[in-house]
């Protein structure tokens, strides 16, 4: 993978074991498929309604999004410990780990108080090629909600990955309180550049142009229930009114592979009052 050197370094400078996934990956030819699911748009013209889908996937298995077909659509994906929902993908503490760009040992950070990855980005297999300098496939940002395609095309009430992730809290009898959470955008070309006026802007005006077969592997560190929406931007070649939605596809493949112990932080909670300065 041809990424920006100076991005890469600034990963590599991270503890992260890149021999153990790069084991891991080595055999993959042995991991089997435990589960297997394409979110299909309805309708055949624009605009289409798109989908959101809820699943597990276990410590010590991969979940993969796949491109199934000639073209890709954009996905969004939230990640939080099925043990304890409270447990969430956190998007300050990624950022300070890892920065926007998601790409192999990249982790998903959680929050306080327990700060620690619920998974590991171990490979990544879309097409680069077409990507201008600086420009990545996958990145943290957030998603589209009615309000922000209502602001943009007045369009009322219309699909969004905010809808779809409601769609996939409620399939496991949850609410808009996951369905807000911050989440990872998957084959959506981006970068951060200046604007005219010198500040610093994220631009996604680059058409998706990955190819059938491609896709992205996250390694569960612990149990998760992760979250999948298909995003009514498509591939970036039109407005969301305008854009044809494609198929993509989610699969949880089996490792037989235990994550690597975690070392928790210090708890610095019982040292608390003596960290506190006094007050007059």
């Amino acid at each position: 993978m041809a990424y920006d050197s100076g991005i890469e370094n600034y990963l590599m400078s991270k503890n992260v074991n890149k021999q153990w996934y790069d084991n891991l990956n080595a055999n993959k030819s042995e991991w089997t498929v435990v589960d297997e699911f394409t979110i299909t748009p309805e309708g055949d013209t624009p605009p289409m309604k798109p989908g959101g889908r809820a699943f597990d996937v276990r410590a010590g298995q991969v979940f993969r999004v796949l491109q199934p077909g000639e073209r890709g659509n954009i996905c969004d994906v939230i990640f939080l410990n099925s043990d304890n929902l409270e447990e969430h993908n956190h998007l300050p503490t990624i950022l300070l780990h890892e920065w926007l760009w998601v790409m192999p040992y990249s982790r998903v950070w959680s929050q306080q108080p327990w700060t620690r990855p619920l998974a590991t980005c171990i490979e990544d297999a879309t097409d680069q090629s077409f990507l201008p300098k600086g420009y990545y496939n996958h990145q943290w940002v957030g998603h589209c909600t009615p309000e922000m395609i209502e602001f943009a095309e007045g369009r009322l009430n219309a699909s969004s990955c905010h809808t779809n992730f409601l769609q996939a809290a409620q399939q496991r009898g949850l609410g808009e309180e996951i369905a807000r959470l911050e989440n990872m955008n998957v084959f959506q070309p981006a970068t951060i550049r200046a604007s005219e006026s010198g500040a610093p802007m994220g631009y996604a005006d680059v058409p998706l142009q990955t190819k059938k077969g491609d896709y992205v592997d996250f390694y569960a560190e612990r149990n998760l229930l992760v979250l999948l929406s298909l995003c009514p931007v498509g591939d970036q070649t039109a407005s969301f009114k305008d854009v044809v939605l494609t198929p993509m596809t989610g699969q949880v493949l089996e490792t037989g592979v235990k994550p690597q112990p975690w070392k928790p932080f210090h708890d610095w909670r019982p040292f608390f009052s003596d960290m506190v300065a006094k007050q007059d």
